[in-house]
C-alpha cells in the first residue's frame, strides 16, 4: 500500500500537466514516501501517451484514457478507485510545486494534526494568496455564508479549522473519502470538495488550512467559473438547503459577496 497517491484529471491542460510533473518529480526526488501517481485524461483529445518516459524519475505512473468527460469529482473518484494507499492528494493540472519538499510537509502536517483533510495555501504566479483557496468557518459572515450555500475568505497567515479547502491542492485521508463515497458526482465543476468537507464536519471532523505551505495555481485554465457555477451551486441548495427560502438565501448571498469585497 502507497503512503500516498497523488491524483491529476487533465481536460486540455497537457501544457500545464507537464509543468506540474516536473515540480512534482523534482519535490519527490530522492523522497522516501511511497507513492504512486495516477493521472486521468477526460477525454480532452490530450494525447498523454509519452508522460511515463517524459518523467522517469516519477515512480508508480498510471495514466488512464476516458472515454467521456467525467468533471473534476468523478474523476477523482475513478482514479480512487484504481489504487490502494493511506492518504489521497488531489492536485489540479495547473499547480505547481514551488517549495521544496512540500508533499513529505502536507504528509506530516496531516498525520501530526490527526485531522481528515487539510490543504496548503495557493497563490498566483504573482506570488499573492489566491482568494478561495478555503472557506472560512469562524466568525459571524463565515456563520451566516454557511447556512446560505456561500463562502467567506479572508487572508490567513496562521494554521486554522476552515469550513473547506480548495480542491487544487487537496489532501484527504483514503478510508475518509472512501467512507463518505468521494466526491458526489451531481457536481459536474466546483464546490464538490466545498460539498465534501461539509458532509465530513457534519460527522464531526475538522479540516486544516496551513498557509506556511504554499503551492502556485495558475486557476480557471480548463472553464470559465461562470459557466459551471451556477449549476453546482443550484444543486447544493437543493441538496443541502432544500426546505430554506430561496429568496433569503439569495439576499444573503448578495450580503456576504459584497463583505468579502470590504
Amino acid at each position: 500500500m502507497n503512503d500516498v497517491r497523488i491524483q491529476i484529471v487533465n481536460y486540455k491542460t497537457k501544457k500545464y500537466l507537464e509543468e506540474c510533473l516536473v515540480s512534482l518529480e523534482k519535490d519527490l526526488k530522492d523522497s522516501s514516501i511511497n507513492y504512486s501517481v495516477a493521472i486521468l485524461d477526460n477525454a480532452s483529445g490530450d494525447n498523454l501517451s509519452n508522460i511515463k518516459s517524459t518523467f522517469p524519475g516519477l515512480r508508480n505512473i498510471e495514466v488512464y484514457q476516458g472515454e467521456k468527460n467525467l468533471g473534476f469529482g468523478a474523476g477523482q473518484n475513478f482514479l480512487s478507485t484504481r489504487g490502494k494507499a493511506c492518504y489521497l492528494l488531489f492536485l489540479n493540472p495547473d499547480t505547481k510545486i514551488i517549495e521544496a519538499k512540500t508533499v513529505e510537509k502536507l504528509l506530516k502536517f496531516i498525520k501530526e494534526s490527526r485531522v481528515q483533510i487539510v490543504g496548503p495555501r495557493l497563490v498566483t504566479d504573482k506570488g499573492k494568496t489566491q482568494w478561495y483557496d478555503h472557506g472560512e468557518l469562524h466568525s459571524w459572515r463565515a456563520h451566516i455564508a454557511l447556512n446560505t450555500c456561500c463562502a467567506y475568505w479572508q487572508k490567513q497567515e496562521n494554521i486554522t479549522e476552515v469550513a473547506w479547502i480548495s480542491g487544487a491542492t487537496f489532501l484527504i485521508e483514503k478510508k475518509w473519502f472512501d467512507e463518505l463515497g468521494g466526491f458526489d458526482e451531481n457536481f459536474f465543476l466546483y464546490r464538490e470538495e466545498e460539498e465534501l468537507c461539509w458532509r465530513l464536519r457534519a460527522k464531526g471532523d475538522r479540516v486544516l488550512y496551513n498557509p506556511s505551505i504554499t503551492i502556485l495555481h495558475h486557476g480557471s485554465v480548463v472553464a470559465k467559473k461562470s459557466e459551471h457555477i451556477q449549476k453546482s451551486t443550484d444543486y447544493f441548495l437543493k441538496k443541502h438547503f432544500r426546505k430554506r427560502s430561496g429568496s433569503i438565501l439569495r439576499f444573503l448571498n448578495r450580503v456576504i459577496n459584497w463583505s468579502n469585497l470590504c
